[in-house]
């Protein structure tokens, strides 16, 4: 209950800054992604598991930084997997070489949220953190792609950390 209200905290209080900070830019983008989850089973041994994710992002950005609330699910091997995260993404630099408009903007992020996994006979919720890198194409002023790899812990008892990378479309307006 506690991790619910200061995750809640944390997301208004972030949406409210965001507001005054970011607004020149702001987006909305769908993304697809590649998962591998470790998860323990019944008597403790260590599993993996591959799964495809889909999911919609909504935030806003300036030059140097990107917030982004995301919200993926997931069903592979009976695992399903759904996720409510905000990432704080840095712009580690613009690429100089700008031909065609097309600018290169690889980021370092960290993210923090909330996730519920379910398999046949167990279903757990808790808190999902961790980080990350990936690259951004900004190909039109409108539109940017957004090639990304996270790496999340969790604080559940039978899934331990999730690896995704994720292609992402964003529409800028």
């Amino acid at each position: 209950m506690i991790s619910k209200i200061l995750l809640s905290s944390l997301l208004i209080l972030t949406l409210s800054e965001a507001k005054d900070s970011f607004s020149s830019e702001r987006l909305l983008g769908i993304e697809v992604g590649y998962a591998g989850l470790e998860t323990q089973d019944s008597i403790g041994l260590s599993q993996s598991t591959k799964s495809v994710e889909f999911g919609f992002r909504i935030g806003a950005q300036n030059k140097d930084w990107r917030t982004t609330i995301i919200g993926n699910m997931s069903n592979s091997d009976g695992h399903k997997i759904q996720k409510g995260m905000i990432s704080f993404d840095k712009f580690v630099w613009q690429s100089l070489y700008k031909k065609d408009d097309i600018m290169f903007k690889p980021y370092l992020n960290g993210h923090i949220g909330y996730l519920k996994h379910s398999t046949d006979n167990i279903s757990e919720k808790g808190l999902l953190y961790g980080g990350g890198a990936g690259l951004v194409w900004n190909v039109l002023d409108e539109v940017d792609f957004d090639l990304g790899y996270r790496y999340s812990f969790t604080d559940l008892s039978k899934l331990d950390s999730l690896s995704t990378v994720s292609l992402g479309v964003n529409y800028i307006y």
